[in-house]
């Protein structure tokens, strides 16, 4: 079986919602197993946050950052 491709997820929170849009879209990849995807929402309490990050940000296949620009 191949191995899942870990995909760590960057954004705002203030850009949540389209954060939660993308996992959505990302479901079926999911539960096919075929990526892992991780983001800061998944740290649990009292852990420390910094080496979460790290930890997940070194073992990533893929980097997704959320952008949004403002258009005036």
């Amino acid at each position: 079986m191949v191995r899942a491709v870990n995909v760590f997820v960057s954004y705002s929170h203030e850009d949540e919602p389209f954060r939660v849009e993308l996992g959505k879209h990302l479901s079926s990849l999911r539960r096919s197993q075929a990526i892992a995807e991780w983001h800061d929402r998944q740290i649990g309490a009292g852990t420390e946050w910094a080496k979460e990050i790290d930890r997940n940000l070194k073992s990533a296949d893929v980097i997704l950052l959320l952008i949004r620009t403002a258009i005036k």
